[in-house]
């Protein structure tokens, strides 16, 4: 193998590390948020606002990644990634990482202080409060995770509205009660994966109907919070009614879980929920701007 292909190897192994869905969904969120709050077309703010994306939300996910590597390592699920694999050293990957993520924090500062603030929020709730200090030990590690997830929707609104107003904390409010449905019902699919690495969960703590009332008042959190964006912010009437239909439906599902639990449901969940939050992220910006 060539040096030019090894290294093309190793900068994709890198970004695998940023889990590219993932990292794709929390994007949406973040420009959703941005244009939701009034973000211009502006080319040089939108470069530097997919600059922080990428650098700071990637990036934090590839360190999270590196931290966990031993968890990966014995997880089925875990085994192929870039470090239990060795596509990549731990050296390698760590100055990649590191590099992204200055690069990320850089850009935020440039657009303004509190995109940084996001930013450095989303590192703290990620890498210290979850991965470092509540993983291991609590199922609740969820919420100190899902402040993390619920950042960039705040860095993209503080970058549109050039503040961190009741929209933005509305908007990632949001994303923050969304989070439970995707991550817990990952976790029951795996179930076996997170006992044998040893990681605490919200389904092995709590009984099937405690976990399925509990998720269920998560999601209908999210279109209580987009009624009141739409009241206080006067737009979003159309997504506000697509995504109570939506949750509508997933608490049907939740209760259907209850009732017959089975790891093809949690499956149909896990596919769920993405759709859920994207819709929310598309369709509120979209009004703001045509309707």
């Amino acid at each position: 193998m060539r040096v030019d292909d090894k290294l093309l190897d190793k900068i994709k192994a890198l970004i695998d590390m940023t889990k590219p869905r993932q990292l794709t969904l929390l994007l949406v969120t973040m420009y959703g948020a941005y244009f939701a709050a009034g973000g211009a077309l502006d080319l040089t703010l939108l470069a530097l606002l997919t600059i922080t994306g990428f650098g700071s939300v990637g990036g934090v996910t590839a360190l999270n990644m590196y931290l966990e590597k031993d968890i990966d390592s014995i997880m089925n699920r875990t085994r192929k990634r870039p470090l239990p694999s060795r596509k990549l050293r731990d050296e390698e990957a760590l100055a990649g990482i590191l590099a992204m993520i200055l690069i990320g924090i850089t850009a935020a500062a440039m657009i303004n202080r509190y995109v940084a603030f996001t930013v450095l929020a989303g590192l703290y709730f990620d890498i210290v409060a979850y991965t470092e200090l509540t993983k291991r030990s609590t199922a609740w590690n969820l919420v100190l995770g899902s402040f993390a997830g619920a950042m960039p929707a705040l860095g993209g609104w503080a970058a549109g509205e050039g503040a961190i107003t009741l929209g933005g904390i509305i908007l990632a409010g949001i994303v923050f009660f969304w989070q439970p449905m995707h991550v817990s019902f990952l976790a029951y699919y795996f179930y076996e994966d997170y006992m044998r690495a040893g990681i605490p969960t919200v389904p092995s703590v709590l009984s099937t109907r405690a976990f399925s009332l509990f998720l269920a008042a998560s999601i209908a959190t999210v279109p209580m919070l987009l009624w009141l964006f739409m009241y206080i912010e006067g737009y979003g009437l159309v997504t506000s009614i697509i995504t109570s239909l939506m949750a509508l439906q997933a608490i049907l599902k939740v209760f259907s879980f209850s009732r017959h639990p089975s790891k093809s449901t949690a499956l149909d969940m896990i596919k769920f929920a993405s759709p859920l939050i994207a819709i929310a992220f598309l369709g509120i910006p979209i009004e703001r701007i045509f309707l």
